[in-house]
């Protein structure tokens, strides 16, 4: 699968899954192609719980490879490896009303 398509399907991946989770502080808006919340406070919740989410699946990845339980030793790894990637996906791809 080339890059493109890998990242055009996660984007998806996340953004069915945000709608599902938080469907009634948010919705998606077809004209500027953002999950747009109800209020900054909806918005940072919903960010550090998919952050949240993000963060506990690439622990689970990292400790299946390592054949044990990596602790928060792979929540630090996240942190420092990929929380700037998520800042920018989530700046792109959301608003909230104020």
């Amino acid at each position: 699968m080339n890059c493109f398509l890998k990242l055009s399907f996660d984007w998806v991946r996340m953004m069915q899954y945000e709608l599902e989770g938080f469907g009634d502080i948010c919705y998606f808006d077809h004209n500027i192609k953002k999950i747009v919340y109800d209020s900054a406070d909806h918005a940072l919740e919903a960010y550090m719980f998919m952050q949240m989410h993000e963060m506990e699946i690439h622990k689970w990845i990292e400790s299946e490879k390592a054949h044990h339980d990596l602790g928060e030793l792979s929540l630090y790894d996240w942190v420092s490896n990929y929380s700037s990637n998520f800042r920018k996906y989530w700046k792109s791809t959301h608003r909230f009303v104020e």
